[in-house]
């Protein structure tokens, strides 16, 4: 029988008993590498963890929030897709995968996603505030009405993508131009 654990507090810890988490929080935890297969956390919290390459194949996050934490590498894509829902704030995200997911209206704050893979993912509704998408693919990905407002180095070709009533800045429209190889002056 799979473990329930509930409203647990899991501090520095390295290892992690197979099972579902109900709001628990996890804080300066080292999980990197781990094989998370079939783990569910429900309205838990990560503060300050390294979860780097961390395999996700049929787990579960169902409003889980991610603070200040360390995610290179993940691949969201092998996730349990049944209710899929998460936040992160602060986080490292460099080198992930969202491939092909429905995570509409997920909110990115301060995080930095280089190369993060969003190809034909459905991102519409969501929140990039402050991030920073260097080399980040977006391919056949719905961003309709999506903020990059005050998000960077970001690069979205417009034909490739849905992106009506998405919301961009003066300065960040310059990514949906690059494929067009012109100049923009002040």
């Amino acid at each position: 029988m799979i473990p329930y654990i509930t409203s647990e507090q899991f501090n520095n810890q390295s290892e992690l008993t197979a099972g579902e988490y109900e709001d628990c929080i996890f804080t300066n935890c080292n999980f990197s590498d781990l094989d998370f297969k079939s783990f569910v956390f429900c309205d838990c919290e990560f503060k300050n963890c390294n979860l780097s390459n961390v395999k996700l194949n049929d787990t579960a996050f169902r409003d889980t929030k991610f603070l200040n934490c360390k995610l290179m590498g993940n691949q969201f894509a092998d996730c349990n897709t049944f209710s899929l829902s998460f936040t992160f704030d602060g986080c490292i995200l460099d080198f992930s995968s969202f491939y092909k997911l429905k995570i509409k209206k997920t909110i990115f704050k301060n995080c930095r996603l280089l190369q993060t893979d969003f190809a034909e993912t459905d991102l519409s509704d969501s929140k990039f505030i402050d991030c920073d998408l260097s080399g980040s693919v977006f391919e056949n990905t719905n961003l309709s009405k999506s903020d990059f407002s005050s998000s960077f180095n970001l690069t979205i070709d417009p034909e490739l993508n849905m992106i009506k009533n998405a919301v961009f800045s003066k300065q960040n429209i310059i990514g949906l131009l690059v494929k067009y190889n012109i100049k923009i002056v002040d």
